[in-house]
C-alpha cells in the first residue's frame, strides 16, 4: 500500500509540474478590471442576475491580465497571476486603473481627422467671422494656393448661408474650398468655382444642389452630393501625403482608448494609402474599410466585387462591408421623410436614385458576400432600405447573418422599430448628434415626429442591437462625450434633457461601444470582451464609467485614456 501511495504522488508532482503554466509575455496587475463577459442586460437595460454588481454599486471583477502572442491567456488576482510572471515577462503596474475591452469606434472618417489638423478650424464661427478668417489664411499662403476649410454647420446656416460672393471680392487670388461639418455641403470663392469648372449652366446630379440667387446667379454654396463638384478639384494629395494623414488619425484614435476603427465610406485614393500602410505594417489600429458604394468610386468598388471579403479575422486591414447612400442629411433638408418637412411644406427630401444609390450596385455587393452599411436619416429611407434587405433577404436567407447595418437610423416611424430585430439588422447610432441636432431637428421634423428621432430605447426594446460612435469628424470622437451624451441626453453645459426616456445606462453604452460593435462585425468570439482567448485589446481610463454613469456622469467628460493596447502591445500611453 506505501507504495502504491508514493507512486500515486509521484504521478500527482509529475501531472503538476507538466500543468505548469506558460509564461506570459505581458502581464497587467493592480488593475481595476470590468470584463463585460456577464449576461447582456435586459431590453429595459436592467444588469443580468449574473451582473457584476451588488447593492446597486459595480464590482470591478478581476484585477490582472496575463497575455501570450497577443491573446488574453488568463484573467483574474494580482496573485494568481504570478504563476504567469517569468524572466521575460513585461509587467505593466495598472495603478488601480480602470480596464475595459478595446472600445471600437464603428462610424467614423479616419483621413478627415487628419485633414482637419491642416485645414482652417471654422467651428462655431459666424458668416461674417468664416469671410474673415479665410481672408487672414490668404495673407499667409502663396497666390494660387488652395486654402482649405472645414467645420461650417450645415443645419446652423441651412436658412442663410455666408456670403461667398463677399468672400470672392476678399480673396481673389487663392481658391477656396470650405466643407461642412457633416460633409453634406461645400462652399468656395469664384476662383475655386472656375477651377473646377462650375457655372450656372452646371447641373447636379445625385440629390445634389447648387445654390443659385433670384437671379440665377451662383451663390457658390453647394448642398449634398453636389459638394463632390468643388472636392474633387482640390488638388490630390501624394500617397505620402496620405499615409501621414490617416496614421494622424489612428493615432488619435489610439489616444481616445479606440483599439479598433470603422472606416466608412473610403474611396480608390484612401484605400490606396491604407493598403501602403498595411504594407509597412505601419496600421497601429485594427481597421475595417467600408467601401463607398458610388459610382464616382466604381473602380474601387468592381475591384472589391470581383475580389470578394477578406478572410483572415487577425488581418488589421480588413475589407467587409460596402458603405452606400440612401438619403442626405436632416440639417440640410436632404433626408427623406414620408411626409413633408415640418418647416419647409412640399418638401420631403431626397433619396434613392435621386441620391446617387443604385440597387443593381449594392445587389453586386450583397451578392458578392459583402456587409452592406447603409445611411439613413429619414423615415421613408429607413423604411425603404429595410423593405430592400427584406426583399433581397427572401431570395438570399443566408446573408441575413451577416447583420447588415442601417447607419444613423435617425428617424423611425413607429411601425419599423420591431423590423430591425426581425431582419438582424444593427442599428448603428451617433449620441453625439442626438443631443446636438434636437434643438432644430425638431423643427424640421415637428413635435410627433421627433419621438421616433434618436430613439436608442425604443430600438432596444424592439431587440434590435444598437452599437454607438461618433461619425468623426462631424462631432467630438472622444467615448467620454459620447457616454455623456448616451446617459444623460443632455447637451455639454446644459441642463435641458432630450426625451430622457430614450437614454442607456452606462452598461448598455459601454456595451454599445465594446461587446456590441464587436457582434456588428461578426467578431464577438475575438473582442469585445475580456475572457481567455480573445485578443489582448484593452482600454485603460480614470473614470469608473459604470459608477460614475450613474452617480454623476458630468465627470465623464473629464475622464481621461491612460493607455491603448491593441494585439498585447500599447499603442499609446499618457
Amino acid at each position: 500500500m506505501r507504495k502504491i501511495l508514493i507512486i500515486i504522488a509521484v504521478l500527482i508532482i509529475s501531472c503538476s509540474s507538466n500543468q505548469k503554466k506558460e509564461i506570459a509575455d505581458t502581464v497587467v496587475t493592480n488593475a481595476r478590471v470590468y470584463t463585460l463577459s456577464w449576461d447582456d442586460p435586459s431590453l429595459d437595460g436592467v444588469p443580468a442576475q449574473n451582473a457584476s454588481i451588488k447593492n446597486g454599486v459595480w464590482q470591478p471583477d478581476a484585477e490582472a491580465i496575463a497575455i501570450k502572442n497577443g491573446l488574453i491567456q488568463f484573467v483574474g488576482t494580482t496573485e494568481e497571476v504570478q504563476n504567469y510572471i517569468g524572466e521575460t515577462t513585461k509587467i505593466i503596474d495598472a495603478k488601480n486603473a480602470f480596464v475595459v475591452p478595446g472600445l471600437i469606434e464603428s462610424h467614423g472618417h479616419v483621413h478627415e481627422i487628419g485633414e482637419k489638423s491642416e485645414m482652417v478650424a471654422l467651428n462655431n464661427l459666424s458668416g461674417d467671422e468664416i469671410i474673415e478668417a479665410i481672408y487672414q489664411k490668404s495673407l499667409q499662403v502663396p497666390a494660387g494656393e488652395w486654402i482649405i476649410g472645414y467645420g461650417w454647420d450645415e443645419a446652423e446656416f441651412a436658412n442663410e448661408y455666408p456670403d461667398m460672393i463677399a468672400l470672392s471680392n476678399k480673396v481673389k487670388n487663392n481658391p477656396v474650398a470650405l466643407q461642412g461639418l457633416r460633409g453634406f455641403g461645400a462652399l468656395g470663392n469664384a476662383l475655386a468655382f472656375e477651377l473646377a469648372e462650375i457655372t450656372t449652366e452646371t447641373v447636379a446630379t445625385d440629390g445634389g444642389e447648387i445654390l443659385k440667387d433670384e437671379k440665377g446667379n451662383l451663390k457658390y454654396v453647394l448642398l449634398n452630393h453636389a459638394k463632390n463638384l468643388l472636392d474633387n478639384k482640390i488638388p490630390k494629395k501624394t500617397l505620402e501625403q496620405r499615409g501621414r494623414i490617416l496614421k494622424y488619425g489612428l493615432n488619435h484614435l489610439a489616444s481616445l482608448g479606440y483599439t479598433t476603427a470603422h472606416h466608412a465610406g473610403v474611396v480608390k485614393e484612401w484605400m490606396e494609402g491604407y493598403e501602403d500602410l498595411d504594407s509597412k505594417n505601419e496600421l497601429m489600429l485594427r481597421t475595417q474599410i467600408f467601401v463607398a458604394a458610388r459610382m464616382h468610386n466604381i473602380e474601387l468598388v468592381e475591384e472589391w466585387v470581383e475580389k470578394g471579403p477578406t478572410s483572415s479575422d487577425s488581418a488589421f486591414l480588413q475589407v467587409k462591408t460596402f458603405k452606400a447612400y440612401y438619403d442626405g442629411s436632416l440639417g440640410s433638408r436632404g433626408a427623406n421623410f414620408l411626409e413633408d418637412y415640418s418647416d419647409q411644406s412640399g418638401h420631403k427630401g431626397v433619396a434613392s436614385t435621386d441620391y446617387g444609390f443604385h440597387e443593381g450596385l449594392i445587389k453586386k455587393a450583397l451578392d458578392a458576400g459583402f456587409q452592406l452599411a447603409i445611411h439613413c436619416i429619414g423615415d421613408k429611407a429607413n423604411r425603404e432600405v429595410l423593405d430592400l434587405y427584406d426583399d433581397y433577404f427572401k431570395e438570399h436567407p443566408e446573408s441575413r447573418d451577416l447583420r447588415h447595418r442601417i447607419e444613423h437610423a435617425q428617424i423611425i416611424h413607429p411601425d419599423d422599430f420591431t423590423r430591425f430585430k426581425d431582419l438582424n439588422i444593427v442599428a448603428s447610432l451617433e449620441p453625439g448628434h442626438a443631443v446636438e441636432d434636437m434643438p432644430w431637428a425638431i423643427d424640421r421634423v415637428g413635435e410627433e415626429r421627433i419621438k421616433g428621432g434618436y430613439a436608442w430605447r425604443s430600438l432596444r426594446k424592439a431587440g434590435a442591437t444598437v452599437i454607438f460612435n461618433s461619425d468623426y469628424a462631424g462631432t467630438d470622437p472622444s467615448f467620454f462625450y459620447g457616454a455623456y451624451c448616451a446617459i444623460t441626453k443632455q447637451k455639454r453645459d446644459d441642463d435641458k434633457q432630450w426625451f430622457p426616456e430614450q437614454a442607456f445606462t452606462p452598461e448598455e453604452t459601454l456595451r454599445a461601444y465594446t461587446i456590441w460593435a464587436a457582434y456588428a462585425s461578426k467578431q464577438e468570439h475575438l473582442t469585445g470582451t475580456i475572457e481567455v482567448g480573445k485578443w489582448a485589446d484593452l482600454t485603460f481610463m480614470d473614470v469608473d464609467v459604470l459608477n460614475i454613469g450613474n452617480t454623476n456622469p458630468n465627470q465623464l467628460l473629464n475622464g481621461q485614456i491612460l493607455k491603448t493596447m491593441v494585439n498585447g502591445k500599447v499603442v499609446y500611453e499618457k
